[in-house]
């Protein structure tokens, strides 16, 4: 070998050599991207939607303003616009807590009880120097049935900033981003925005009774393609089905608003828990936006997902084969609950 490398010209040499760390260069990287993409490759082949949740697909659909929140809790909505100077991402934390990671134009929502907390932010660049400090901090003290807007921007100088916005300042900025998904929240006191209580709102009022009219179950494997969970992965099949629901509900409660639509995704246990919960939440926020489409008000419909939280069947093997995903086949569903608020 060493004559053999003695034997080349100078060009020859410095070829060769450039080439050995071409190599190095791109082994190092492929081993990186690998680990980077590490959880989302856990799920299972049957319930890989779109990919929105993972490192490649961050951000999930446009900003849609909710219609739903339980009256107890606040709702606290963090962004960054879609036009700004940096292209790392702004930590956010609550009390001390990670909460999210947000990209230029993407956005997170998190739901409070209404107690006093300590927001802060953060600059963070891949590569870059972790900071012992952070950019900027504010304490936040959101009211029962309050929705706060609070703006992360950075102005060229590496640190992030947060404003407080009013409502009618935030939701033209919002329309410009996307719900950032692909980092899950450590915050523990974080509550659901879509609970029941915010749904019908019965807990606080003793005159209305919640009366659950039907149940639909949806198959996921028929409303969307192979490895898809957005609305434009829907097969014919599964806009036949949900075109049929949409005019029987019509047709049955006709423009009745006492009438709530409750729809849930599920999925199999197949994958990693924050795909999981991710895929369902998707296939759910498809399905009411086809029968937004088709109709019915937003304000008559929550959402929510419970990832393979609910199994139908568990008695299928853990390990993702071709007989435990047809196993699986009753876990991966859309449940739509019709109830009715009789006062």
């Amino acid at each position: 070998m060493m004559s053999l490398v003695l034997s080349f010209s100078s060009r020859q040499r410095l070829a060769f050599a450039t080439a050995i760390l071409f190599l190095a260069f791109a082994s190092a990287t492929s081993v990186r991207a690998q680990q980077a993409v590490k959880e989302p490759l856990q799920t299972g082949a049957s319930d890989r939607a779109t990919g929105e949740g993972s490192v490649a697909v961050p951000q999930g659909r446009a900003y849609i303003a909710p219609k739903t929140r339980s009256p107890q809790l606040a709702r606290v909505t963090f962004y960054r616009p879609a036009q700004g100077f940096s292209t790392g991402v702004a930590s956010i934390s609550i009390n001390g807590h990670f909460h999210a990671a947000l990209q230029l134009g993407g956005y997170n929502e998190v739901c409070l009880e209404p107690n006093a907390v300590e927001v802060a932010a953060q600059m963070v660049h891949t590569g870059g120097e972790l900071k012992n400090s952070k950019d900027d901090t504010a304490t936040l003290k959101p009211q029962a049935a309050q929705d706060l807007y609070v703006r992360v921007f950075e102005y060229g100088d590496g640190r992030a900033t947060l404003t407080v916005v009013r409502e009618e300042v935030a939701i033209p900025e919002l329309k410009e981003v996307r719900r950032q998904l692909h980092a899950i929240s450590r915050y523990a006191d974080a509550k659901s925005c879509y609970s029941a209580e915010a749904r019908t709102g019965a807990d606080h009022d003793e005159s209305v009774e919640v009366v659950t009219k039907e149940r639909v179950v949806l198959s996921t494997d028929a409303l969307f393609a192979f490895d898809r969970g957005d609305i434009d992965g829907m097969t014919p099949q599964g806009r036949t089905a949900l075109a049929d629901l949409n005019s029987r509900l019509q047709k049955k409660y006709g423009a009745d608003k006492n009438v709530m639509l409750h729809i849930t995704g599920h999925a199999d246990p197949l994958g990693g828990p924050l795909f999981n919960q991710r895929l369902s939440e998707a296939r759910a926020i498809s399905v009411r936006r086809y029968l937004m489409e088709g109709g019915i008000s937003a304000k008559q419909m929550t959402i929510e997902g419970k990832g393979a939280s609910q199994p139908v069947v568990n008695t299928c093997a853990k390990a993702a084969t071709p007989e435990s995903i047809q196993c699986n086949k009753p876990n991966r569903r859309v449940v739509v609950v019709v109830q009715e608020l009789v006062r």
